[in-house]
């Protein structure tokens, strides 16, 4: 499939641009959604999704460049060039994190209400940007001799397509992500198990789809998904501790 969408005059559009800009438009429809959802001022918290999205672009990018210097030091222009492809997904989640949590709390926000809001952006954001890494003919895995395999434009061989494997968990994830901010038991709720799930899923995927070096057996971006799916186990187990605790007492209170 063409990189390229459609060209007016000298200007490329390419598919990865396009799905990128649909992925946005939809995760912030929806999230201010949730955020009237939750009794919040959607004026007053649409400044700071707008922050978080350049946080994400220049979280994931960042992420990108770094970890495949290599690509961009004879070519330094490429690195604004996100229309061609080549975010990482977890330089996007951390930096939101940090900034997300110093923000929330500057301006008197629910840092886990909005994270709950936010939610549903992890697998909507994955199926779209993975959906583009494909028609890219990037971050593909191993040669295959399955009949799924696909052959692209730099392999001699067909390989397994790891993009497709990671936007079909998505879509399974979606619905629960969904479900999940729509009715949250506690704060946080929501945001916690989708980034459980999706760190779990980013371990098992770069099994297959390693491509930097590896420290006993796995590579980089495995040890942050591993650390954020314990942080997130801690958490989860605290809170249902918290929110068990509660209605103990409030068991003995009636």
């Amino acid at each position: 499939m063409n990189r390229i969408a459609f060209s007016i005059g000298p200007l490329q559009i390419y598919w990865y641009g396009i799905l990128v800009a649909t992925a946005v438009l939809i995760s912030y429809w929806l999230t201010r959604k949730y955020i009237r959802k939750y009794g919040m001022d959607v004026d007053k918290v649409d400044s700071l999704l707008l922050k978080l999205i350049l946080v994400i672009f220049i979280g994931a990018r960042v992420a990108y460049v770094v970890t495949n210097y290599r690509d961009f030091i004879n070519n330094p222009w490429e690195i604004i060039r996100v229309d061609h492809g080549g975010l990482g997904s977890h330089g996007a989640i951390i930096g939101t994190l940090l900034f997300g949590y110093y923000w929330t709390k500057r301006d008197g926000f629910d840092f886990w209400r909005i994270a709950d809001a936010v939610a549903p952006v992890f697998p909507i954001g994955h199926i779209f940007v993975r959906v583009g890494n494909f028609i890219n003919g990037e971050l593909y895995g191993p040669p295959t001799t399955l009949p799924w395999g696909v052959k692209f434009p730099d392999t001699l061989v067909p390989v397994h397509p790891t993009q497709i494997y990671e936007a079909i968990l998505s879509v399974l994830i979606l619905p629960l992500a969904i479900k999940w901010s729509n009715n949250p038991r506690y704060p946080g709720y929501s945001f916690l198990r989708v980034l459980l799930l999706h760190s779990l899923i980013r371990i098992l995927l770069d099994f297959i789809r390693q491509s930097s070096a590896t420290f006993l057996g796995m590579v980089l971006t495995q040890y942050i998904a591993l650390g954020l799916m314990l942080i997130c186990a801690a958490i989860i187990w605290r809170k249902k501790k918290k929110l068990r605790d509660l209605n103990d007492v409030d068991l003995k209170n009636e």
